[in-house]
């Protein structure tokens, strides 16, 4: 008996006439992954056939940008070693509307991609996460994983005062306005935090959607180094809640010094009163390069605002025309 089942582009096809008159992208940042990119390639293109499909091969020794030229994918070559490389030339070099990111491992849901693409298509948001937590096998994290995802994402949440529940995702949907308004400076894995933070800094809205995550195929390698690259990430942390939130982290290292160590010193030596003075100085130092770098902080968000909707707003012919029809009445 033959199957009724209808393919899962035709169970979308109001996304899909909508989704014909914007260009989308899908963006695969590859480095030895021969053994599942040519399926992630064909489960992308049952679902949207029309896609324009980027290989970013960062140096592979194995058969992937064989693969992807046999898969009729666009193939470009990233000398530098690190996620962060792949994503900056992929955010560089790619044209489109709406731009799908994706690992190349097979780990991701790829029918749960109309989830993502649907409130970015509706501008109910700039950039769509598939949250990987709530619905994972038992074997998709390595040990330590799940505790170093939950203590970044606690402190991501802290700091910048948001409600994630996983920013290291490897599989978004984003805007144009959204890739073209993000500068990325990091170099690794730690690529997907800053794309989170900056999100939140800018006020681009974040939309989590659950989706299924799942081991990886047989033979095929995580190239994520726990230890190393979560230390990475933490630092990261680090240096934007920095540049981001001056105030906050300043303010932290001041009462760090007076409580952690002037009022201990005021006890147990009040004779020093030079070594005092000095920690009090280094204190209040602080805090005034807090409030002055926040200050020039809230400027420039101010000015970069005013920049993207400059840039983000045009007026089409028709537009104009109404437009100065009505003035004239």
């Amino acid at each position: 008996m033959q199957s009724t089942r209808k393919p899962t582009y035709q169970r979308n096809s109001n996304l899909i006439s909508r989704l014909k008159g914007y260009r989308v992208a899908l963006m695969l940042p590859c480095l030895d992954e021969e053994h599942t990119l040519a399926k992630v390639i064909r489960d992308f293109r049952a679902e949207i056939p029309f896609l324009d499909i980027y290989v970013f091969d960062n140096n592979s020794s194995d058969r992937s940008r064989e693969i992807a030229l046999r898969e009729n994918a666009k193939v470009v070559r990233v000398q530098k070693q690190g996620k962060g490389y792949v994503v900056r030339k992929m955010f560089e070099t790619v044209e489109a509307d709406i731009y799908i990111l994706v690992d190349s491992d097979d780990t991701y849901d790829v029918k749960g991609i109309w989830q993502l693409i649907e409130p970015v298509l509706n501008e109910e948001a700039d950039m769509t996460v598939a949250s990987r937590l709530s619905d994972h096998s038992s074997g998709a994290f390595r040990k330590f994983h799940r505790f170093g995802n939950s203590l970044i994402i606690r402190l991501i949440n802290m700091i910048f005062r948001s409600s994630l529940t996983d920013i290291c995702s490897g599989y978004r949907v984003m805007s144009r306005n959204f890739i073209k308004n993000i500068p990325l400076l990091r170099d690794g894995f730690e690529v997907e935090t800053e794309l989170t933070v900056y999100s939140l800094i800018w006020g681009f809205a974040i939309k989590e959607v659950p989706l299924a995550y799942r081991d990886r195929p047989p033979n095929s390698q995580s190239k994520l180094r726990t230890f190393r690259d979560g230390y990475k990430v933490l630092l990261t942390i680090v240096w934007l809640a920095r540049d981001l939130r001056p105030l906050l982290f300043f303010g932290i290292a001041a009462i760090a010094i007076l409580l952690g160590m002037m009022v201990p010193i005021a006890h147990y030596y009040p004779d020093a009163l030079l070594t005092q003075f000095f920690l009090a100085l280094v204190s209040v130092s602080l805090l005034t390069s807090g409030l002055i770098l926040n200050s020039i902080n809230v400027k420039f968000s101010e000015l970069h605002v005013l920049y993207r909707r400059q840039t983000s707003t045009t007026i089409s012919p028709a537009d104009l025309t109404t437009l100065s029809a009505s003035r004239v009445k």
